[in-house]
């Protein structure tokens, strides 16, 4: 554990000293750019504007940024050999693939917290009162952070690629939001090899209805219990399986 602590530190000072207060100005320029736009409509109208406008950017600009930080992440350290010194120490390789992931998912967590208060600010002054559903639409972001993350690094151990690595990455968040059609796709084929082909991207694509907070958007019940722990089981078994083939492909790397 004081190995991972210590990566997990190096990895959260790394990160927030180079990246993530870029992150947050840009997102602060797209709010400001979306408050003037919509500073011409009805108040209630701007509200649900901003709202929109806030989250979506908020979870855009926190997965373009980890899977482009994911993938360069152990590669840059691979291209420039300061990999062998940090494993020159007593770290072990499972240790290494565990911290750097945390330390950058962190680092992206304050990131998308720092964006929130902004964007609930933004929205006060506009005359919204909070609610619990944001709080509830700001994790759904952060589990599909967590899983694309996690796919990015694999795919980037993977290919050896980091051009290559983001465009898998970018494909797979993409059709990730597809999955139910996915399925639907693979139920209606007739040939057995499309059928086969069609479920094992369905399986290596993430599943982002577990995710969709916007069936509950307008309800004025809470989402069941069920479903805040089947985001949960899913964000924590595809992040698992994710960092063990991670671990997988790293250990076999030759420094």
């Amino acid at each position: 554990m004081k190995a991972i602590s210590a990566i997990i530190g190096y990895t959260l000072k790394q990160h927030l000293r180079h990246r993530m207060y870029l992150t947050v100005g840009l997102f602060g320029l797209v709010l400001l750019g979306g408050s003037l736009v919509v500073s011409s409509l009805a108040a209630e109208e701007q509200v649900r504007m901003l709202l929109d406008l806030g989250l979506a950017g908020t979870e855009l600009l926190a997965l373009l940024a980890i899977v482009f930080v994911m993938v360069n992440l152990i590669l840059e350290e691979i291209d420039s050999r300061s990999i062998t010194l940090i494993l020159a120490h007593p770290v072990r390789r499972s240790e290494y693939i565990l911290g750097r992931f945390l330390g950058t998912f962190l680092s992206i967590a304050m990131g998308m917290a720092a964006m929130a208060v902004l964007h609930v600010g933004v929205l006060m002054l506009a005359g919204w009162s909070p609610r619990w559903i944001y709080a509830i639409a700001w994790a759904s972001s952060l589990g599909k952070v967590a899983v694309v993350g996690s796919l990015a690094l694999l795919l980037s151990l993977f290919s050896t690629s980091a051009a290559s690595s983001m465009t898998f990455t970018i494909f797979f968040w993409i059709l990730g939001h597809f999955s139910e059609e996915l399925r639907f796709l693979g139920e209606k084929a007739g040939n057995g090899l499309v059928k086969a082909l069609i479920w094992m991207i369905g399986e290596i694509t993430p599943n982002f209805s577990y995710y969709n907070i916007r069936d509950f958007w307008a309800a004025p019940l809470q989402p069941p219990p069920a479903w805040f722990g089947w985001m949960a089981a899913y964000t924590l078994a595809y992040v698992g399986v994710c960092l063990f083939l991670s671990n997988f492909l790293f250990s076999q790397k030759e420094f």
